[in-house]
């Protein structure tokens, strides 16, 4: 079978053409422009035709063999790029470059129309509406390495933001994890992390001179003097943008240096288990974004994305967040007003980039128009508010400031602009008297054509005769064949142009003399339009830093309302920052399980946590399903919403601020890297050990469970002491293992708590409460009774633990006493010790049970009746 880098001595033109392409596009996919469609061959049809599920054809043949092909239509095209992006493809966009007319002219009657690749679409390189979460940043990033230096450039073009973080190699993992980004490139493999080969530039000289040559500087003094491997990573970036947009040119506001610790750290297994933005699954429904989010704007939304993604450390700027949250939250009306004001808001800032891309559409011109105008009705409704908090009047003036751009596209463009800019239609009557000087020369043909039409029908005594228009034939006459011969008369005074089925066609001189005028005057009026577009794209290119300041502005606003709203709406409360080594919160709930509680008709129970200089380790114990993960997730997240600027689902907080978080909660293994659920625990916990620092707030479930309980217990213990005697973090410990207790009588920092449990007539009831002190035992079996265990089994259990605990306290080890029972039997066990047919009684629900299962269960019943 040939393929597309198969040169054949017997190839056409046009196969050469597109094998040149094709080299140039490498691994991803070409698209082929022709006619109206993108055409992909060879194994570039058959990867696409799977992927989008659509029919694979073939066309001629290469080298004596029919070539694969399949294709898409240029109209539909963004929809069928975004399944392909979705589908881990990229791909090259293979553009005409010049018209057939221009071929001919230029090389002859059979002359092949001249194609280039002008794009290149990657997932981190998305500009186009349809191609993006409107809710989700889009960044690019790339990693470099500089010496024992790392650093991170990312940009997302969709909105201009582009960020410099330097970190160590540590740290690398969890900046990416903040970030999330949509494609991260590299000059080589970096341990651990997915990445895309990039296009070179990859060295700090040429990163330097890049940021030079994009910003026109002499110096990179005003971008805080980027160190080595940041200015690596910028070279880096910066050329494969230049190799993926080819002429375009990518939308980038100047790079702001991101200090690592500004924000808190979260590593990727901590966002794993919070479920910060997304669920393990990658659903926002269900994470913490999604369960906070009232935001109105996509900005908004974004913005809010990043500020769990990245909360902050420094207690000034956090504080200017909660005070304008608070201003919000405090009047009820000013709040609705402010939504209201937001709820006019487009996404001014994407609109923006596809505009300084070239991509832009009359339609975004019209989206910055309507955008700014509602943030100027914004800015007067918040000027006119007493009291305002210091950040809102540092964003107030970014509302403003667009008067003049706004009166002019306000004038120039109809109210609502089509997408497609090739058909006109977007420049307002009034604004250009020769515009509609042509418009109005076009409307005149046309109806002259009419009234020619309706001329021919009299002369001729056709009254079906029409005056048709298509592609091909520009304006023309068509008649019913049965009509023809009444045209086709020598002196009938039309020209026979083309006979179909059914029907024939027709010119004529006054046609082709209306007709010249109205295309004329509709290419005109075309190109006129053209001009006031790019016209029009320029100013908006021109105001583009202010305009993006506007839209960081606008989401600033709509963030501080949404924490605003949720907050109202959940009696959440505002959080007191300090410095001090501290976490009280009274009425702590779970945000998310809250919410889905509710939506059962089940209240939330809400406790305490005081972690303080003499109680800073709290170690819980308690069953099964009594809340310990829950409480030790809500503590995580109330923290970490504070420091992102919220409010937080408590009835009050003082909240040290905490420069590292760490999760350690619930069991997953990761097979494709080949370790068990027992080892991706460990490697969590050597994480934590060798990077938490007492300003650190670390919480640990089960740790030692996955392996036997002697090891378990061991590494529990010593994890415990490590955490208390040189970590020093505020620390949550759940545990099983009720040995640990006795490290209380010596870990002077060390309190005990537990979740509480009953048993009520055989039944265990969770109470999701959280107390002082041990918990008395941990309730396994009965929770293995809730879980549905069989009655047998939960007796059999019940007879080794009562054995296993006497011989623990006969001799105090865990597993003393075991030697003399036999393995299942039950015989062994003395009838004193449990009852069998008594234990399996209680197990019967007779209101659950089907007739099956009741028969079952007599016939059990029956045998232990024989057994006893």
């Amino acid at each position: 079978m040939a393929r597309a880098d198969d040169p054949s001595p017997k190839q056409t033109p046009m196969m050469a053409q597109y094998r040149r392409l094709k080299a140039e596009a490498g691994d991803a996919l070409l698209f082929y422009r022709m006619g109206d469609f993108f055409e992909l061959f060879f194994d570039d049809a058959k990867a696409a035709a799977a992927c989008l599920d659509i029919a694979l054809t073939k066309r001629g043949e290469d080298g004596g063999e029919p070539v694969p092909m399949c294709g898409v239509p240029v109209h539909a095209a963004e929809n069928y790029l975004a399944r392909l992006i979705r589908g881990g493809f990229r791909v090259a966009i293979a553009e005409q470059t010049e018209s057939p007319a221009e071929a001919r002219k230029a090389r002859g009657s059979k002359a092949l129309v001249e194609r280039a690749i002008v794009r290149l679409v990657t997932p981190g390189t998305l500009t186009e509406e349809t191609l993006l979460d409107s809710a989700s940043a889009n960044w690019l990033a790339a990693v470099a390495r500089a010496g024992d230096e790392w650093a991170i450039a990312a940009a997302d073009i969709s909105t201009g933001r582009f960020e410099l973080v330097a970190c160590g190699p540590g740290e690398l993992p969890a900046e990416l994890a903040r970030l999330s980004p949509a494609e991260t490139l590299a000059a080589e493999k970096v341990p651990g992390i997915a990445t895309t080969p990039g296009k070179g530039g990859f060295d700090s000289l040429s990163g330097e001179q890049a940021l030079k040559q994009r910003f026109g500087v002499a110096t990179l003094d005003g971008f805080g003097s980027p160190g080595r491997a940041e200015l690596a990573a910028c070279g880096g970036l910066l050329a494969y943008l230049a190799a993926t947009q080819k002429d375009a040119v990518a939308f980038l506001a100047a790079p702001r240096r991101i200090a690592r610790a500004e924000h808190l750290a979260i590593d990727p297994a901590t966002r794993d288990s919070l479920e910060i933005c997304r669920t393990q699954t990658g659903a926002v429904a269900g994470s913490l974004l999604g369960c906070i989010d009232r935001c109105i704007t996509a900005p908004g939304r974004r913005l809010l994305a990043a500020d769990l993604s990245a909360p902050l450390t420094e207690i000034r700027a956090i504080e200017a967040r909660l005070a304008l949250v608070q201003w919000l939250h405090e009047e009820p009306i000013r709040r609705a007003r402010a939504r209201d004001r937001l709820k006019a808001m487009p996404d001014i800032g994407r609109a923006l980039a596809r505009l300084v891309a070239g991509r832009g559409s009359p339609r975004d011109l019209a989206v910055l128009r309507d955008g700014l105008l509602a943030a100027a009705a914004l800015q007067a409704e918040l000027e006119a508010e007493a009291d305002r908090p210091d950040l809102l009047a540092t964003l107030l003036p970014d509302l403003g400031g667009h008067a003049a751009l706004t009166d002019r596209m306000g004038i120039a463009l109809v109210e609502a602009p089509p997408l497609d800019a090739s058909k006109g239609g977007y420049i307002a009557e009034g604004y250009d008297a020769a515009l509609d000087a042509l418009r109005s020369a076009s409307s005149d043909g046309r109806r002259a054509i009419a009234a020619l039409e309706a001329r021919y029908r009299e002369s001729t005594g056709v009254s079906t005769l029409r005056i048709r228009h298509n592609a091909v034939l520009g304006y023309h006459i068509e008649v019913a064949a049965k009509h023809a011969d009444r045209l086709m008369a020598a002196d009938s005074g039309f020209n026979h142009r083309q006979t179909l089925a059914g029907v024939v066609r027709f010119n004529s001189p006054d046609l082709h003399a209306e007709a010249s005028r109205v295309v004329e005057a509709g290419a005109h009026a075309l190109a006129a339009e053209a001009a006031h577009f790019e016209e029009l794209t320029a100013l908006a290119v021109a105001a583009g830093v202010r305009i993006a300041s506007t839209a960081d502005a606008i989401a600033r606003i709509d963030v501080a309302a949404s924490h605003a709203e949720r907050a109202a709406e959940g009696g959440w409360c505002l959080p007191h920052l300090t410095t001090q080594p501290c976490l009280e919160i009274e009425g702590g709930r779970h945000p998310v399980v809250e919410e889905a509680l509710r939506s059962e008709g089940e209240p939330f129970v809400a406790n305490d946590c005081a972690l303080g200089a003499n109680d800073r380790l709290w170690l819980i114990t308690g069953p099964n399903m009594g809340g310990k993960s829950t409480f030790l997730r809500q503590v995580a997240i109330a923290a970490l919403l504070a420091q992102a600027g919220s409010y937080v689902p408590a009835a009050r907080a003082r909240i040290g601020i905490v420069d590292r978080l760490f999760s350690r909660v619930g069991a997953a293994d990761n097979l494709a890297r080949g370790r068990s659920t027992f080892m991706v625990e460990m490697v969590e916990t050597a994480a934590i050990l060798a990077q938490a620092t007492p300003q650190s707030l670390v919480i640990l479930d089960e740790i030692g469970r996955g392996t036997s309980t002697y090891d378990g217990l061991a590494i529990a213990w010593a994890v415990v002491e490590a955490m208390h005697d040189q970590v020093k973090a505020r620390t949550l410990f759940a545990t099983h293992y009720h040995e640990l207790t006795r490290l209380a009588d010596r870990l002077e920092q060390l309190s005990l708590h537990h979740v509480r449990a009953r048993e009520w007539k055989g039944e265990l009831v969770l109470l999701h409460e959280v107390g002082d002190g041990p918990a008395d035992r941990s309730y396994g079996i009965a929770v293995a009774k809730l879980a549905g265990l069989p009655p047998l089994v939960l007796a059999r259990a019940k007879a080794v633990l009562a054995k296993l605990e006497a011989g623990r306290d006969a001799t105090g080890g865990i597993a003393a006493g075991l030697d003399d029972l036999p393995l299942f039997a039950s015989q062994a066990i003395e009838q004193a010790e449990t009852d069998p047919l008594s234990e399996a009684i209680a197990a019967i629900d007779p209101d659950s049970l089907t007739p099956r299962e009741a028969l079952e269960a007599l016939y059990v019943l029956k045998r232990l009746a024989a057994e006893g």
